[in-house]
């Protein structure tokens, strides 16, 4: 079985929350995806993944951290998490990845229901 690759992004607003969206499985998650084959570059993923799903222009930095996220059945997932910011002044927009969008404070991440993973690449930067 092959290992997917998904790139995530630690998008942080003006107050220094992050942005998570819950997902299928009802647990919050980083915003992002797997390349599509026109993405140049992991950056370029993240910039149309966080357009996709929350409608948001984003400038992507550097990166944060990288893991194997294990979903049992489903399969394993190399992540790999890079850090944003936002690009211009931006109202979300929930798209059908997320059943909700929201910005969270470093004490509501540790809180959530969300893969360690997750909240370690977050740590890294709030």
């Amino acid at each position: 079985m092959s290992l997917a690759v998904s790139v995530k992004a630690v998008l942080l607003d003006a107050d220094g929350r992050v942005l998570l969206g819950r997902n299928p499985r009802q647990e919050w998650e980083l915003l992002g995806g797997r390349p599509d084959p026109e993405d140049a570059s992991p950056q370029d993923t993240l910039r149309r993944e966080l357009l996709e799903e929350a409608g948001l222009a984003v400038d992507v930095g550097p990166i944060l951290d990288s893991w194997i996220y294990d979903l049992g059945e489903l399969g394993r997932v190399f992540i790999i998490t890079y850090r944003a910011t936002l690009g211009d002044t931006p109202s979300l927009q929930v798209s059908e990845k997320h059943s909700a969008l929201r910005w969270f404070t470093a004490d509501e991440v540790l809180a959530a229901p969300m893969p360690q993973g997750y909240k370690d690449s977050v740590l890294r930067v709030l």
